[in-house]
């Protein structure tokens, strides 16, 4: 941690996803958030547009996979304190 603060070491810029979800454990790239986000509002308007589902899985379907990569974040977290790091 040292060497960020001393600048030794340069920073990896996290994606806006990473940071709003406020992940401390999980590292995505920036392609593993783009289909996180993007890809399920995608997915949710061609569902809802072949009628599979209705117009309101678009909104939730995001939120519903923001929720399981954050409990993703908390368990790891868990099991890092666990193993004695």
């Amino acid at each position: 941690m040292s060497e960020y603060r001393h600048g030794r070491v340069k920073r990896p810029r996290r994606s806006w996803y990473a940071r709003a979800l406020r992940l401390r454990h999980l590292y995505l790239p920036h392609v593993w958030c783009v289909v996180f986000f993007e890809g399920t509002i995608a997915l949710g308007v061609l569902m809802a547009l072949t009628e599979l589902v209705s117009w309101w899985v678009v909104p939730v379907l995001p939120l519903a996979v923001a929720v399981m990569v954050k409990l993703n974040d908390v368990i790891a977290g868990a099991v890092d304190r666990g193993s004695g790091r």
